[in-house]
């Protein structure tokens, strides 16, 4: 197994210490890994929210490399039902399974401790069905972990609600109504 960068464990570290992060480093910098390694299911139930294309050739094949122990679930939009009702340490689902998963009661939730949302861009109009649906159910996670080597494709705004994910507190309401300016 390769060796860890030094700044993966720098991360993790980092990860240790807190419940709430975004790390933005730039594409093949190594983000999933620690984010891998910062999985307690001990404490419960991760949700990785991530595109499709990444599900199994990222996730599922990553852990399965460096987390063995954790039973995941690949959640697809045709086995999505089955799949989360499956017993599993870590959910791995598309980015769109947002929105099925907005409609969920808390009950559904009670098992998760961690969201991991990965290009976390794909969430950054708050206006949109599956940015709603997630702000709908982020409260249900104790800790969340955002990624994305782009964070602002557009413009310096598209970081607004990603960051509304990961904690509404420190977008306050004066901050933010300062932030759209």
């Amino acid at each position: 197994m390769p060796q860890d960068w030094s700044h993966q464990d720098k991360t993790l570290e980092l990860y240790n210490q807190i419940d709430r992060s975004f790390d933005t480093s730039d594409a093949g910098t190594g983000k999933t890994k620690p984010l891998i390694d910062s999985i307690k299911p001990e404490l419960g139930s991760t949700l990785i929210l991530c595109p499709k294309s990444l599900m199994a050739t990222v996730w599922s094949d990553e852990i399965a490399k460096f987390r063995p122990e954790l039973l995941t679930q690949l959640c697809y939009a045709k086995n999505r039902e089955e799949a989360f009702k499956a017993p599993a340490d870590v959910y791995i689902t598309n980015i769109d399974a947002a929105t099925w998963l907005g409609k969920k009661t808390p009950k559904f939730f009670k098992n998760f401790e961690t969201l991991i949302v990965d290009e976390s861009t794909a969430y950054k109009h708050n206006t949109s069905a599956r940015s709603k649906a997630v702000n709908k159910f982020k409260k249900f996670f104790n800790t969340r972990r955002l990624a994305s080597g782009t964070p602002t494709a557009g413009n310096i705004s598209d970081l607004w609600n990603q960051v509304y994910i990961i904690d509404v507190a420190i977008l306050s309401v004066q901050a933010s109504h300062a932030f759209v300016k």
